[in-house]
């Protein structure tokens, strides 16, 4: 049974999603804002603050605010979103989560106030401040994009935003909610529940300098340009692969692969195949996607002649 793709955008998803690429510690070297960014934004908060809200950010890890922030009712505005959030009963905590899918922690209402308190702060000291050009941007990105979806090209135009997913139907997944976002670019996230995943692609929203290439450009020319990372692609070209699979062919660590496998996924050179076991999405392969290919020459050119 195929599911729906719908686009939505609202700024507290992007709030949460600073939010997570900052204190996501393993990704600050994949990311493009990179270690500067983090080392500005630390500036911003005394140490003790922030110690606290590293430690809050441990115990949310597993909590995803997706459902909550797509359920709202109310002005999804920072201020707006955790106004309605706070004003939840326990009892319509648990529907929300209930009606995803999701497996419902015990202690939901202390989760609700630990992310609400940290959402606060940081957006006191960082997200109110960012540049107003980026939620602007991100807002008609999502208009753009939903614009282009329709009943029957949802799947096609999901895998085109996310550069390559590709999330097999299965017989409980009803919806897909596509949401751009910028801070956590070039990296793609998901949260996938029983019926319904939400899944944060990533967004360029400032043209390149005048004279310079165009993000995407350079994540294709730098992942082509690594021996280990063309041996991957020439092993995808043949067949579907898991990740176990591809380390035992390439012979290195699992964390050499890793890093190589983000920075493919980056361009858009391949295809991550999400396959469903039971109603969880947990099989996932890998394999060449031929289109990115297609279209490097025609980019260079562009970039070069222009």
């Amino acid at each position: 049974m195929d599911y729906k793709v719908d686009v939505e955008f609202a700024p507290i998803y992007e709030c949460v999603t600073s939010l997570t690429a900052f204190f996501n510690k393993q990704n600050h070297g994949a990311i493009d804002a990179g270690k500067l960014w983090v080392r500005e934004v630390q500036d911003l908060f005394a140490p003790v603050t922030l110690n606290k809200m590293r430690e809050t950010a441990k115990t949310l890890e597993d909590f995803s605010l997706s459902p909550y922030i797509w359920s709202c009712s109310g002005t999804r505005t920072v201020a707006g979103f955790l106004d309605w959030f706070n004003g939840l009963s326990t009892g319509q905590l648990f529907e929300i989560s209930a009606i995803c899918g999701q497996s419902v922690p015990s202690n939901l209402p202390e989760l609700r106030n630990l992310a609400s308190e940290v959402l606060r702060e940081w957006d006191l000291r960082y997200f109110s401040r960012i540049d107003p050009a980026i939620i602007e941007g991100l807002q008609q990105e999502a208009l753009s994009m939903k614009s282009r979806v329709n009943e029957t090209n949802g799947m096609e135009v999901y895998e085109q935003a996310t550069g390559g997913m590709r999330l097999h139907p299965n017989d409980t997944l009803q919806r897909v909610i596509l949401i751009p976002q910028y801070h956590f670019r070039p990296l793609v996230t998901s949260s996938l529940y029983d019926n319904i995943g939400f899944t944060h692609y990533s967004c360029d929203i400032f043209p390149p300098a005048q004279g310079y290439p165009a993000p995407g450009l350079l994540r294709l020319t730098r992942a082509l340009s690594d021996e280990t990372r063309l041996r991957i692609l020439h092993l995808l070209a043949q067949k579907q692969m898991t990740f176990t699979e591809i380390v035992r062919e390439i012979a290195l660590s699992k964390s050499t692969i890793h890093y190589h496998l983000i920075a493919l996924r980056a361009a858009g050179l391949v295809i991550v195949h999400y396959h469903a076991k039971s109603i969880q999405y947990k099989s996932v392969e890998y394999s060449l996607r031929r289109e990115a290919l297609d279209d490097f020459p025609l980019h260079i050119g562009a970039y070069i002649n222009s």
